[in-house]
């Protein structure tokens, strides 16, 4: 859900790629007062709302010590140039509130923008404190994603708001412009209208030419809309919503559902204007360094089909150079140059995508950079054209007559066509010259994640003997390898021995943990090699309630749903997992449990067993997440079933001879 607050005031559009505001060529002269929060006047053209009171049910939901009375967003174009004139009023209600409202704060990019105050006042006891003139705001940079690789140069200006009380209704407005950047689909944006907090009045303006397409989402019947013809051309389209309070939240929503309302603009519903301002830059050919036209010859001569080629293209990018974004100014939707990139030796998704595209072009393989978003690219077909909705850049090349996702970003990865791990983003859209649509990114569950166990319990007269192979595939074997390479052997073993010993305490490790890398099948084989002692079945009941289960089966899913459930129920698939206890020389003669066997349109479960004399046991789980959601009205049967499968899931015995 949405966070409200002073802080998030002007961050109502989704993020370019991988630089969180928008951006746009540096300017030709770049003047200090772009780095700045300037103190201004009012826009002329804003539509000043009076402030709600707020009725006493609505004000008994505020929570945080901040009473949200107004949240105003209005938008227009001048030019080019997008204006966002933002306004928020809340009254103090704790000292919690204090803390936070005191401070306001408004992120920016000087590259292509410009920000300024044009209100910050407190209504107290009938009186109104202007301070707009008597502030000194103060910015900074902060580079808030340098962890993750990326400099987006965003400057953070910030506010304090002196003498703040309890009970003081802090209201405060700024004003963003923005140059635009990509030269397509730019006239477009969102705008929530519902928070996770309780707001009295919500509202969006646009300003909007009246002989201009306007593309719009759905929004749910609670906003109310209303037009105004200003007599110059211009519609002002509103949107309001009042009095709302949050619904309790939902566990387990995928990421990219959005229950809020959230209005969605465009000026097109066609995503070719898009792709054809970014194609010159990302479909033209580019020169390599001697030495890596030397690399590109060498993939060809040593690899016989397209398809081996296109991978082992992919894991010279993906290998020889690191993950760094200098998401900048032009750098946050244009790659730069592939001789640069190498230069450097690192790159992000953006230079890496074309890099490795124009690699591909030289081996005679079709290829397209894509935009797609990491975590909400399965919403991608709910969004309207518009550069702001994507937050990352891949490749979809074509091979053997059809289309393969590739991300050049992606570490530790390994294998070819049928057995390399498959981007699982949901939607992608392809840069090219020609007419433009997203691409639905078909994955199968093996080519995801799948990953094998088996256990072997071997009885003796000392103790149990304990065996634990892992077979990883896909991208579990990516996972398996990155950890193998980046974490100690010694703390990959007690993160084992850890997990074991919670079920069986006493448990010993005989020796450390071995792990075998087959890259061609992208498979990694994981062996564990544990003792428990005889003694230690006799400590805290161990004998008497033995346990066998496998591990990673259903956790997704929530312990319980409440219904009625608004929101679709998070699966997680396509992926598969099986897991095999094999116990042999038991000291008792094992009852089989009954098999089960649970399929419906979330996912496939199994149990199966076998037992024969001399005490000896064989279980077989597997589970199958066939899908990404369900809608919310199956909920109810899948959790039912997810209880089944849990009571299947956990077993034990008790150990001691007859």
């Amino acid at each position: 859900m949405r966070v409200l607050s002073l802080v998030l005031a002007v961050c109502l559009c989704a993020l370019p790629l991988v630089a969180p505001p928008l951006v746009a060529p540096p300017l030709a002269a770049q003047t200090l007062a772009a780095q700045t929060l300037a103190i201004a006047k009012d826009p002329a053209w804003a539509d000043i709302a009076p402030i709600p009171e707020g009725d006493a049910a609505l004000r008994a939901e505020a929570e945080g010590g901040q009473f949200f009375l107004l949240s105003d967003h209005q938008m227009r174009w001048e030019g080019e140039v997008s204006q966002s004139w933002n306004r928020v009023v809340a009254e103090v209600t704790d000292r919690a509130g204090l803390e936070e409202l005191a401070t306001v704060k408004l992120d920016f990019d000087p590259a292509n923008q410009t920000a300024s105050l044009t209100r910050l006042m407190i209504h107290r006891d009938g009186q109104v404190i202007d301070l707009k003139d008597v502030v000194a705001p103060q910015v900074y940079r902060r580079e808030t994603r340098l962890e993750e690789g990326i400099i987006d140069g965003t400057l953070t200006a910030v506010v304090q708001v002196p003498d703040l009380r309890l009970g003081d209704v802090l209201e405060q407005a700024t004003l963003l412009e923005s140059r635009p950047l990509v030269g397509g689909a730019e006239r477009s944006g969102s705008s929530w209208l519902e928070w996770s907090t309780p707001v009295a009045l919500s509202r969006t303006l646009l300003i909007w030419p009246r002989d201009q397409p306007l593309e719009l989402g759905l929004l749910p019947d609670r906003v109310t809309y209303s037009a105004t013809d200003l007599g110059d051309g211009t519609l002002r389209h509103e949107w309001r919503r009042e009095n709302h309070v949050p619904p309790p939240e939902e566990e387990a929503v995928p990421y990219e559902v959005i229950e809020d309302a959230l209005l969605r603009f465009s000026e097109t519903r066609d995503w070719t204007p898009l792709t054809r301002a970014l194609a010159p830059h990302y479909t033209r050919d580019y020169p390599l360094p001697p030495e890596w036209e030397a690399k590109v010859d060498a993939i060809a001569r040593d690899n016989a089909t397209p398809e081996a080629r296109a991978y082992a293209a992919l894991r010279l990018v993906q290998d020889e150079l690191r993950y760094v974004s200098l998401s900048v100014g032009a750098g946050g939707y244009f790659a730069r140059l592939p001789e640069e990139v190498i230069a450097t030796g690192f790159g992000d998704c953006k230079d890496k995508s074309l890099l490795l595209r124009v690699i591909l072009s030289r081996l005679g393989i079709a290829s397209a950079v894509a935009l797609t978003d990491l975590d909400a690219g399965y919403g991608l077909p709910e969004e309207l054209p518009s550069p702001y909705v994507f937050d990352h850049m891949i490749l979809r090349a074509t091979l053997d007559g059809r289309p393969v996702w590739m991300d050049p970003t992606g570490a530790h990865q390994a294998g070819g066509l049928g057995t390399a791990t498959m981007p699982d983003y949901g939607y992608g859209l392809a840069v090219t010259d020609g007419p433009a649509a997203l691409e639905r990114m078909e994955v199968t569950p093996t080519g995801t994640w799948a990953m094998d166990v088996r256990e072997e319990y071997l009885f003796s007269l000392f103790g149990v003997v304990l065996t634990v192979e892992t077979r990883h595939r896909s991208g579990s074997a990516d996972a398996a390898r990155a950890r193998w390479a980046t974490t100690p052997v010694s703390q990959i073993g007690r993160d084992f021995l850890d997990f074991y010993e919670r079920r069986y305490p006493g448990l010993k490790m005989s020796k450390p943990p071995q792990m075998v890398d087959d890259p061609k099948a992208n498979q990694v084989t994981v062996t564990e090699s544990y003792f428990l002692p005889y003694p230690a079945l006799d400590r805290n009941g161990l004998r008497q309630d033995f346990a066998f289960a496998p591990e990673g089966i259903a956790e997704v899913f929530p312990d319980r749903i409440s219904p009625p459930r608004r929101l679709p129920l998070y699966v997680g698939g396509p992926w598969v997992t099986s897991h095999e206890v094999r116990v042999r020389n038991g000291p008792i003669e094992f009852l089989a449990p009954e098999p089960v066997t649970i399929s419906n349109p979330a996912f496939d479960f199994s149990l199966a067993s076998t037992v024969s004399e001399g005490g000896n046991m064989v279980l077989r789980w597997s589970y199958l997440p066939k899908i990404r959601a369900v809608p919310p009205e199956e909920a109810a049967a899948i959790m039912a079933d997810v209880q089944a499968l849990r009571d299947a899931t956990w077993f034990s015995w008790d150990l001691t001879p007859e």
